[in-house]
């Protein structure tokens, strides 16, 4: 498909998914054709399940999260061509390995554990080679659904000034961690309480406003950072406009100024909401077809939505400012994608 005319397309993508079954073979590298006609597969890492994936800032480097059993996290150089080559992979000592930041100093990635519901960090080297963990946090405790609260079920970790937050869908919280300078994991402050069976997915924080995805209840929980660090529930609003009774699961969560975007699984829409900061709510703005049945993955441009749509086997590229049902900017076919990470051409 070729994208409109006037369609500024990245100087590199890089598309993560599921590969157990799926007869993918990793990691997949994206280059804009030099007419700008679309996007080409320049490259392709063998990886087993990359659900998630973040860029170092200043250097060539991604830290990959490998969602197996064991869990894993790697370290992947991205060529000036586009092309990908692995540094290093080393054990998170937990398992289903879904989600990797980045210490704001760079010297540390953080994983979250969705199967052993611990966190841990593993220090970065000036190469890019990842070390052994050097901190590890292994929550505790239940929720009120006995098939998927059993046991905690850390699916996010997000570095907020100097506090790391902590999305557990299995015991609906969001904890408090610290990273201190020698790489270790500490309890930063008593953890956030969300209402029981809701089961926080993601979260982003807009200023000090905490939105939370919550899985379970398909809701947007909406928090006011409070004096002892901690936040006070404002608001809780359901994450779709959509009547159908079906499945519904909120995923990818994002935040542009003052609006947050939802991915919806189960509708297949990509929700946006209006936070408005003074009277501490969340009103839905706009829904719309994410490209398939279920968007895992939402990246968010000043013009376009990028959509990972996994069971559809395609990233969907849709333009913010076109009507609803206006055809995609961009489809690019892959398999079981769950991950886009867009970034700038080489050297830039």
């Amino acid at each position: 498909m070729q994208p409109a005319r006037g369609t500024t397309l990245p100087g590199q993508v890089v598309i993560g998914g599921y590969t157990s079954g799926t007869g993918a073979g990793g990691l997949t590298s994206w280059r804009p054709r030099p007419d700008g006609s679309g996007l080409d597969v320049v490259d392709t890492l063998a990886l087993t399940d990359p659900t998630y994936l973040v860029a170092h800032p200043s250097e060539p480097w991604l830290f990959v999260a490998g969602e197996s059993d064991p869990g894993q996290v790697s370290s992947v150089r991205l060529g000036a061509d586009g092309t990908l080559a692995l540094i290093s992979t080393v054990p998170t000592g937990g398992s289903g390995s879904c989600h990797v930041a980045l210490a704001a100093d760079g010297r540390h990635v953080l994983v979250a554990d969705y199967g052993s519901g611990t966190v841990c960090s593993v220090p970065v080297a000036s190469d890019g080679r990842l070390g052994e963990r050097s901190g590890f946090w292994r929550f505790e405790g239940s929720g009120p659904d006995p098939e998927r609260q059993e046991a905690p079920h850390a699916h996010q970790v997000v570095v907020d000034g100097a506090e790391l937050l902590v999305a557990d869908l299995g015991t609906d919280q969001v904890h408090r961690l610290r990273l201190a300078d020698d790489g270790t994991l500490h309890e930063a402050g008593p953890a956030v309480r969300l209402p029981a069976g809701s089961g926080p997915r993601h979260l982003v924080v807009v200023d000090d406003h905490l939105v939370v995805a919550t899985e379970l209840s398909g809701e947007l929980w909406l928090g006011r950072r409070a004096s002892d660090g901690g936040w006070t529930e404002l608001d809780r609003v359901p994450c779709t406009s959509s009547t159908d009774s079906g499945e519904l699961y909120p995923s990818a969560l994002r935040a542009d100024g003052d609006t947050v975007l939802v991915a919806n699984r189960g509708p297949g829409t990509v929700a946006t909401f209006v936070l408005d900061a003074e009277a501490g709510t969340l009103g839905l703005l706009d829904e719309r077809a994410g490209g398939g049945r279920w968007p895992r993955d939402l990246v968010v441009t000043g013009t376009l939505l990028w959509v990972a749509n996994q069971t559809d086997d395609v990233v969907t590229v849709l333009s913010r400012a076109a009507d609803h049902g206006a055809e995609p900017v961009l489809s690019l076919l892959c398999p079981a994608p769950a991950c886009v990470l867009l970034l700038p051409p080489a050297g830039r």
